[in-house]
C-alpha cells in the first residue's frame, strides 16, 4: 500500500507546485539567465517548503479524520469546489516574464529565497488538507508507513515538477514567451479542475 501513497503524494506534490506563481517565474527566469542547475536549485527550495507544509497537514489529519467522516462527504465537496475555483484563477491569470525581479546572487540564496517565499504563505497547509480530503486520503493517518510514504511522494512530486520546468525552460531559452507561460498556466488549470470535478462526482453521485 505504501507505493500507492507514494504515487498519491507525487500527484499532490506536482499539483501544489504546478500553479504558475512567483516561484515558478523566478525558477524559469533563473534557468533562462543562468543554467538549468541554477533554476532547479531554486525550485528545490520551494519543494522543501511544500514538504514541510505537507508533513504538517499529514500528521494533523489524524485529528480531523473524524470530522471528515462525520460530515459525510461535505469536506470532499468543499475541497472539490475550491480546486475548481483555483483552476479558474489559474486559467484567467496572465503571468509575464518581465515582471520577475531576480535579485538573488547565487544558487543557495536563490533556494533560500524560494523557500522563504513559499513558507510565508501558511494558507498552503489548507490547500494540502483540502486536497487530501478531495482525493479521499482523510484516513492516511491510520498507519505511520502511509504518512511517511505520502510525505516522501510529495517531495518527489514537487522535485519532479521543478526538474521538468527547468529542463523545458533550458531547451527553450530563446523561444519561451509570455504565451508559453499562459499555456502552462492553462494546462495546470485543466489538471486542477479535473481533480475538482472528480472530487465532486465522487461525493455527490
Amino acid at each position: 500500500m505504501s507505493l500507492i501513497y507514494i504515487l498519491w503524494g507525487g500527484l499532490i506534490g506536482v499539483l501544489m507546485a504546478a500553479p504558475l506563481g512567483p516561484v515558478n517565474l523566478i525558477c524559469i527566469r533563473r534557468t533562462l539567465a543562468y543554467s538549468k542547475r541554477n533554476g532547479f536549485t531554486v525550485g528545490m527550495g520551494a519543494a522543501v517548503a511544500d514538504t514541510i507544509f505537507g508533513s504538517i497537514a499529514v500528521f494533523g489529519l489524524s485529528s480531523v479524520t473524524g470530522i471528515v467522516h462525520r460530515v459525510d462527504g461535505w469536506f470532499g465537496i468543499v475541497g472539490g469546489v475550491i480546486l475548481i475555483m483555483v483552476s479558474i484563477n489559474l486559467w484567467t491569470r496572465h503571468p509575464h516574464l518581465a515582471d520577475v525581479k531576480d535579485t538573488v546572487r547565487d544558487r543557495l540564496k536563490g533556494a533560500v529565497g524560494a523557500f522563504t517565499l513559499t513558507i510565508m504563505n501558511p494558507m498552503t497547509i489548507l490547500g494540502f488538507v483540502f486536497l487530501f480530503g478531495a482525493l479521499g486520503l482523510g484516513d492516511v493517518g491510520q498507519r505511520t508507513g502511509n504518512e511517511l510514504a505520502l510525505i516522501g511522494g510529495i517531495f518527489l512530486g514537487s522535485s519532479l515538477w521543478w526538474f521538468t520546468v527547468t529542463r523545458c525552460a533550458g531547451y527553450m531559452k530563446d523561444r519561451l514567451s509570455d504565451h508559453h507561460l499562459i499555456l502552462i498556466n492553462r494546462v495546470s488549470a485543466l489538471i486542477v479542475a479535473g481533480c475538482g470535478v472528480w472530487a465532486l462526482a465522487k461525493n455527490l453521485l
